[in-house]
């Protein structure tokens, strides 16, 4: 796959992990931490885990997607703002945890171990893809009709396409199931439930 190639992805996978750390560091010094038990509405934990497992695949596919997709606008921000997104909401779960490392692994270790690698290979396929457009001097406008061009061709397939089918698609479905199983049952096994 030609996007595993690019010599700029362990430089933009190192770009993509510092913006998550960053909203993820925002997030723990703006908010305060939260002095009371760590609540949960009882809906999220009686929910099936077909339920569970739909919810989370359907959202992480769009949130990739998007990340990916709009990336054609050719503006390093939008990526930027989502994958700092995802770290500022790393933090506040963080904090409603109240740091304590059992909530913490048991909610957000499926996401460290997939989630969260292909959240950061989204961002970086995304910076790809903008500096690749770049590279062809088309603006956004000028890109979105001409994408009978071959130039533009290559770079949605390669970069933007195959990645997303065949990496992104498949990694959130291990996700998913990893997460409306594993978290979802030491989840309640931590609640007593």
């Amino acid at each position: 796959m030609e996007i595993l190639n690019h010599p700029n992805l362990p430089l933009y996978l190192l770009i993509s992990f510092c913006i998550l750390l960053g909203g993820c560091g925002i997030s723990l010094i703006i908010n305060q931490p939260i002095n009371q038990p760590f609540n949960v509405t009882a809906s999220s934990i009686s929910m099936s885990t077909l339920d569970m497992f739909q919810i989370i695949f359907f959202k992480n596919l769009l949130a990739t997607f998007l990340i990916i997709s709009v990336s054609i606008l050719g503006f390093k921000i939008i990526p930027t703002f989502f994958i700092g997104l995802n770290g500022y909401i790393l933090g506040s779960t963080i904090l409603s945890l109240n740091y304590n490392p059992s909530m913490i692994f048991a909610i957000i270790f499926p996401h460290a171990y997939f989630e969260f690698p292909l959240l950061l290979f989204s961002g970086a396929c995304s910076f790809i893809i903008i500096d690749e457009i770049k590279k062809t001097g088309l603006n956004a406008y000028t890109l979105l009709k001409k994408h009978g061009n071959p130039k533009i061709r290559y770079i949605l397939k390669n970069y933007l396409f195959y990645p997303y089918i065949l990496i992104l698609v498949p990694g959130l479905f291990i996700t998913a199931i990893l997460e409306s199983t594993f978290s979802l049952w030491n989840f309640r096994i931590l609640l007593g439930v």
